[in-house]
């Protein structure tokens, strides 16, 4: 059964060992976003600071979905309401069929995110515990983990993506707007005729909220409508009180307002999921808060971005991996069996495993990944056999080393549109994110003779069936562990 909103989630994961309620005084200012951030780093359960220095009645839930030391993919896992040891093929496969089925956002009359309701004067952010996560970081920060709603100017549909706002003033945020994204591309549209665009920034939704604001849907494809799929029953949206938008009804706080069309403020820079804090202070649009709504005793949500692994790495790893390989298998007809973006390499090392039925495909299935809007952030893409895990590090550093040739192997593709926020790119290549992609062909080749592919030697290919049944049985009797 879905979570009905946020806080249900957080008693759960509470039910399950996967939160760290901390009740002493947290300060906003760097002490919790390093506290979720070494939560992070250690695959510790994530964080609720009930007692936020200078906000009283606030709080933040630090690191909602990132790995854990016993179930990896767990917190995501359970955010689908799954059980708590699906493994990551499985949350996969889940995604993918329920996401065919999709269900509206169900309209109601009133919502608990508007229990407390902010408008024009009164507006003033600070009074948010927007935390200033990293030293070095711009200003502070709202939307690490929420989405921003907002409206097509044609066609009426709507997207919901995650985009980080940072504070101006007390009305004012700026926001960071990839080239490729689908709020840049609808901006875009409102600009050109000098018109303001309504935004609604949503933070602390129930959990399957900001999963999908992450994914990489393709164009025109109503988020909320996945969001239904995905819970299995529709999402309840509440109009916002300023703007002509509809928002979960349940979130812990809503910003209304617009962009304008013309006005830029510098913004950034930010610690980054890549790792770095490499984007620099650039001109960006400014968004004028003309209202905030919010729940009694509110909670803020925080990912504090970095070294990989944080929680968007790992939504990355299912929800982009997942809309690539339905394109390559359901669409294309490729025979792919996996597409993994890998947490590790800050999801900009792709592997997939696949059958390779002939000398072009390596290429062919490198080009039609690039070509789609989540593979995009495929950089260095890594082609394996069926039989290699592309989910454990070790046996894909293993085929790469063993299967592609140093130079046969390796196909470098300039010009080709890469995150601006990669550290690689110089500062003028990073104005248009003028990058580069690179093939690693780790398959063994279509037209080599059977008898030139080597056996693998492991437990599972070189002792007989009845021997490794015998060695399983005793294992646990000999003294090993799982």
């Amino acid at each position: 059964m879905a979570y009905s909103d946020l806080r249900s989630w957080i008693d759960d994961l509470d039910k399950h060992g996967e939160l760290l309620r901390i009740k002493r005084e947290v300060d906003w200012h760097l002490e919790a976003g390093a506290i979720a951030r070494r939560a992070c780093e250690v695959h510790g359960p994530a964080t609720l600071f009930e007692n936020i220095k200078d906000y009283p009645g606030f709080r933040i839930l630090g690191a909602p979905v990132g790995m854990s030391q016993k179930h990896p993919y767990g917190r995501l896992a359970l955010s689908l309401s799954l059980p708590i040891d699906t493994p990551w093929k499985e949350i996969v496969d889940f995604y993918l069929e329920r996401k065919k089925k999709r269900i509206p956002p169900r309209v109601v009359a009133s919502g608990s995110c508007q229990e407390n309701v902010i408008t024009g004067e009164d507006v003033d952010l600070f009074r948010l515990p927007a935390p200033y996560i990293h030293e070095g970081d711009g200003g502070r920060y709202l939307g690490t983990w929420g989405v921003v709603v907002t409206r097509d100017l044609q066609s009426g549909w709507t997207n919901y993506g995650m985009y980080r706002l940072m504070i101006h003033d007390k009305n004012h945020v700026g926001i960071n707007l990839g080239l490729l994204q689908h709020l840049s591309q609808q901006y875009k549209a409102y600009a050109d005729l000098g018109r303001p665009m309504e935004f609604a920034a949503v933070i602390g939704a129930e959990p399957v909220t900001p999963l999908m604001g992450s994914a990489g849907l393709e164009k025109g494809v109503n988020e909320a409508d996945v969001i239904g799929a995905l819970r299995g029953e529709p999402l309840d949206v509440v109009r916002c009180k300023k703007v002509d938008l509809y928002v979960p009804a349940t979130a812990e706080i809503v910003l209304e307002g617009t962009i304008d069309p013309e006005a830029r403020k510098l913004e950034g820079p930010f610690g980054e999921y890549t790792g770095y804090c490499a984007g620099g202070k650039n001109l960006r649009p400014v968004l004028t808060v003309q209202a905030v709504t919010h729940r009694d005793n509110p909670i803020l949500t925080l990912c504090p971005l970095g070294m990989p692994i944080d929680d968007n790495h790992i939504i990355d790893s299912v929800t982009l991996a997942a809309e690539v390989l339905e394109e390559l298998r359901d669409v294309k007809g490729f025979p792919v069996d996996t597409v993994y973006a890998v947490p590790e390499a800050s999801c900009h090392l792709w592997a997939i495993s696949t059958d390779v039925p002939d000398v072009t495909y390596p290429r062919r299935v490198a080009m039609a990944v690039w070509a789609i809007k989540s593979g995009r952030f495929a950089d260095y893409l890594v082609l394996v056999n069926k039989d290699v895990d592309v989910t454990n590090p070790g046996q894909l550093l293993w085929a790469m080393t063993t299967r592609a040739h140093p130079v046969r192997d390796i196909w470098p593709v300039e010009h080709v549109y890469s995150s601006r926020l990669m550290p690689f790119l110089t500062p003028a290549t990073r104005k248009i994110g003028d990058g580069a992609h690179i093939l690693i062909d780790a398959t063994w080749p279509a037209d080599w003779p059977k008898e030139w592919i080597p056996t693998v030697s492991s437990f599972k290919t070189m002792w007989p069936a009845e021997i490794q049944q015998k060695v399983l049985q005793n294992w646990k009797t000999d003294g090993f562990e799982d």
